[in-house]
C-alpha cells in the first residue's frame, strides 16, 4: 500500500529521516520498483525529482488512481503536485495530503491511508443481495467490479426456515424467528463485505422484518443494509473502513434550513446508548427498533443510485429517539453547516450517518472512485 520515494540528487541521511518519522503511521514500505498489484497506492514524496518514479510506479501497479504526501522539505510537494497533474491528465484519481515538515505530519499520514485504504476496499468488493436483481448490481460490477451474488427471496425464506437459532439474538430480542433471520443471514453472507436485503418483499410474506437481526448483525462487524440499496451499502462500507463503524442507513423525514429529521426502523447496536423494540412503522408487524443515537458529531454521506454523484456534510446531533409518532421508529434530529435544501441538493433519500467527523476523508474516498461531491 505504502511507498516512499526519494531522489538520488539527495542527501541519503535525510531520506532515512523521512523514513523514520513517517513509517510508524503508514507502516512498512513497498518497494517502488518492483510494485505489487495496486487500486490506489499511497505514494509519500520524501524529496524533489520524484514525479516520473510515481508515474512509473502507479503505471506499473495497475492501479485506477493514487493517494499522494509531500513535505516542505526538499521540494517534496512540488513533486507530488507534479505527480498529481501528469496523473489527472492520464484520467486517474489523485488525492495530495500536505504538511509543512515531515516531523509533524502524523494526523495527516494516518488519514491519508485510510483514505486509500478505504477507496481500495470499495474496488472488487464482495457483496450477497437477497431479493431480485436491480440497475444497482450491473453498476457497480461494470464501475467498481464488484462481485455480487443475488439470492432469490425464496432461497433466503429457506435458509431462514432451516437455521438453527442464534443465541444472542435469542436471548436479547425474545424472538425465535428474528433470531434464525440472524442465523441466515450470517451463513449466507460469510465471506462477503456487504450483504443488502430487500426488506419489504420478505416482511409481507413472512409477517417479520428483518429490522434487527440488522441491528445485531451490524453491531457485530458485518455490514448489512437495509432495502436492497447497495448505493447506501456503499456508503456503509466507507463508514465501516473510516470509522469502523457501519453507520446508520436512514430517511429523510423533514427538513427546514440548516436543520433536518432523520428515520428508520434500525440502527446497528453499537452506535446508540439505548434502544428498545416496537412495532414496525409501516406495517404494524415486528419489529421495529428504536435506538437513541450516541451523542457527538456526525459525518452524512448519500450516493446517488447510478453512483455518480453524492453528497458530504457536517451534521450535529441535536435530539435522538422517538419523538414522532408518524416516523420510522429510530429517529435523530442534526443540523448542518449550512442550510440544506434537500429537496434541491440531496442525491438521494437514504443517507448514512458515520460517527465522528471524517467528511473530508469520505469526500477524497468518492473523488477517489469518481465520484462528484457537493458538500452540505
Amino acid at each position: 500500500m505504502a511507498y516512499l520515494l526519494a531522489s538520488e540528487l539527495h542527501s541519503p541521511q535525510h531520506v532515512a529521516e523521512v523514513e523514520t518519522y513517517v513509517k510508524p503511521y503508514v507502516g512498512a514500505f513497498r518497494n517502488p520498483r518492483a510494485p505489487a498489484p495496486e487500486k490506489f497506492p499511497l505514494v509519500i514524496h520524501a524529496t524533489g525529482g520524484t514525479t516520473a518514479a510515481a508515474l512509473e510506479l502507479v503505471k506499473a501497479s495497475g492501479a485506477r488512481g493514487a493517494v499522494l504526501v509531500g513535505f516542505g522539505e526538499n521540494n517534496s510537494f512540488a513533486s507530488a503536485l507534479h505527480a498529481k497533474a501528469e496523473l489527472e491528465a492520464l484520467g486517474l484519481s489523485v488525492v495530495v495530503y500536505h504538511c509543512p515538515s515531515y516531523r509533524n505530519c502524523g494526523d495527516v499520514l494516518v488519514k491519508a491511508k485510510r483514505v486509500a485504504e478505504a477507496a481500495s476496499a470499495l474496488i472488487g468488493a464482495r457483496a450477497v443481495l437477497i431479493g431480485a436483481e436491480t440497475h444497482q448490481v450491473e453498476t457497480v460490477r461494470r464501475r467498481f467490479g464488484w462481485s455480487v451474488e443475488v439470492v432469490p427471496l425464496t432461497a433466503f425464506e429457506a435458509a431462514v426456515a432451516e437455521a438453527e437459532p442464534d443465541e444472542e439474538a435469542k436471548a436479547q430480542f425474545g424472538d425465535v424467528k428474528v433470531a434464525k433471520i440472524v442465523t441466515a443471514l450470517r451463513r449466507l453472507g460469510e465471506g462477503a463485505d456487504l450483504v443488502a436485503v430487500q426488506c419489504f418483499p420478505f416482511l409481507m410474506r413472512n409477517k417479520v422484518t428483518p429490522c434487527l437481526a440488522l441491528a445485531l448483525l451490524n453491531a457485530r462487524g458485518r455490514t448489512v443494509a437495509c432495502e436492497g440499496d447497495l448505493s447506501a451499502g456503499f456508503a456503509m462500507l466507507m463508514s465501516r473502513r473510516l470509522t469502523g463503524y457501519s453507520g446508520w442507513i436512514a430517511n429523510v423525514v423533514h427538513s427546514r434550513g440548516d436543520e433536518a429529521v432523520f428515520a428508520h426502523c434500525t440502527v446497528s447496536l453499537d452506535m446508540v446508548k439505548s434502544w428498545r423494540v416496537m412495532p414496525h412503522f409501516e406495517s404494524g408487524l415486528p419489529h421495529g427498533l428504536s435506538g437513541e443515537l450516541t451523542p457527538g458529531p456526525y459525518t452524512v454521506v448519500a450516493v446517488s443510485p447510478r453512483f455518480d454523484k453524492a453528497a458530504v456534510g457536517r451534521a450535529r446531533l441535536e435530539k435522538a429517539g422517538n419523538f414522532l409518532q408518524n416516523a420510522c421508529r429510530t429517529q435523530a434530529a442534526f443540523r448542518f453547516e449550512r442550510a440544506v435544501k434537500l429537496e434541491a441538493e440531496a442525491p438521494a433519500n437514504h443517507h448514512v450517518f458515520m460517527p465522528g467527523d471524517v467528511a473530508d476523508e469520505a469526500a477524497d474516498v468518492l473523488r477517489l472512485l469518481a465520484i462528484s461531491v457537493t458538500r452540505y
